[in-house]
């Protein structure tokens, strides 16, 4: 099974994705799949996003402007080269060869001229799980499946900078201590009522843990699917990624 299919991704959906531990993976998996099967594909993050990244997405354009924005998407989608089906779309190129993030706002104006948009809604400083901030995520009113990420060998770690961003909004969220290890409630927790807290009640909603392998971790990742499952998620799928790319799916 392809990931875009285990979160049931389907034309017309803005997808945004939040945690930590592999969403620009995720992403660019996802894309990438659904542009084999024939979609054209928005990316368009609210939040800064790698270069590098991007570039490994599609063409990336960027503007200051909404409808020079809006008009630079539309002419790398339409360009009638049959390869062009996914393009990244930004306010512009930051220092440390980042994309700056479009307003949320904006992703309603782009949705129209793809398919399926895919929109990375917040940072982590790659640590595989994060505590949410009161301005954390940049969701799109337009988002109609919100996908949480998690990196599952945060499990059984010491709340810290190490592996959390944020570990003090964790703590407040979940009430383990600095330096206490990470529950499987403490990790379902942070990805439900944290990263997925304000998602509107008419949305779908969608856990990915992700470095499962086949043994101690996929085992770790199902005692983290059971929490999340008692708190209220039902979709949970696991991915390889970032181990492997692209990453095994496995839909629980």
């Amino acid at each position: 099974m392809k990931l875009y299919e285990a979160f049931g991704i389907v034309p017309g959906d803005v997808v945004a994705f939040v945690g930590a531990g592999g969403k620009s993976g995720a992403i660019t998996q996802v894309s990438r799949e659904l542009v084999e099967d024939g979609t054209r594909v928005i990316v368009a993050p609210t939040t800064k996003m790698s270069l590098k990244e991007a570039d490994g997405i599609g063409a990336v354009v960027t503007s200051e402007d909404k409808q020079e924005l809006l008009s630079a998407v539309r002419d790398a989608l339409e360009d009638g080269d049959p390869d062009a089906r996914a393009v990244v779309a930004g306010s512009g190129l930051l220092s440390r060869k980042r994309v700056g993030g479009v307003e949320p706002d904006w992703v309603p104006s782009l949705a129209p001229l793809a398919d399926v948009v895919l929109v990375e809604a917040d940072g982590s400083r790659r640590r595989p799980l994060k505590g949410t901030a009161s301005h954390e995520p940049l969701l799109p009113d337009a988002a109609t499946l919100v996908v949480a990420v998690g990196g599952i060998w945060a499990l059984g770690k010491p709340l810290g900078d190490e592996y959390v961003h944020r570990p003090e909004a964790l703590t407040e969220l979940t009430g383990v201590g600095e330096d206490h290890s990470i529950t499987a409630e403490a990790f379902a927790a942070a990805l439900v009522h944290g990263s997925l807290g304000k998602v509107p009640d008419d949305v779908r909603r969608a856990v990915l843990l992700t470095g499962v392998t086949p043994g101690r971790s996929m085992s770790d990742a199902s005692a983290v699917a059971r929490e999340v499952w008692k708190i209220g998620v039902s979709s949970v799928t696991l991915n390889s990624l970032p181990t492997e790319s692209p990453g095994k799916v496995w839909p629980l």
